[in-house]
């Protein structure tokens, strides 16, 4: 199927617009770094914070931008929330992604 982006009524305009919003989640450098490290296992807030190098605050910042475009699933134990890669949804961007540019 074909995509024109320029199309204001493209059917497919719904997934450019969530083409957009994952770049702009994953343009960040520490956004990138802690994709890279949820790629082995789930991880809460306090292993996250020593590995980037940045604050906690900082880091429950980046998170929640990768949540909210649907890359990471959260699980609470205890009093922590464990993250990990939502791949089901990073497959359908990969997908949607590859259609775009074709």
């Amino acid at each position: 199927m074909e995509i024109n982006c320029h199309t204001k009524n493209s059917p497919k305009k719904k997934d450019v617009k969530k083409t957009y919003a994952f770049l702009r989640a994953v343009a960040d450098a520490n956004r990138l770094k802690i994709l890279c490290l949820l790629q082995g296992s789930s991880k809460c807030v306090c292993e996250i914070v020593p590995v980037i190098g940045i604050s906690d605050k900082l880091v429950s910042h980046h998170l929640k931008q990768l949540k909210n475009i649907g890359l990471l699933n959260e699980k609470r134990e205890g009093n922590f929330i464990r993250y990990s890669l939502n791949k089901k949804a990073i497959r359908e961007y990969k997908k949607i992604f590859n259609q775009i540019i074709k």
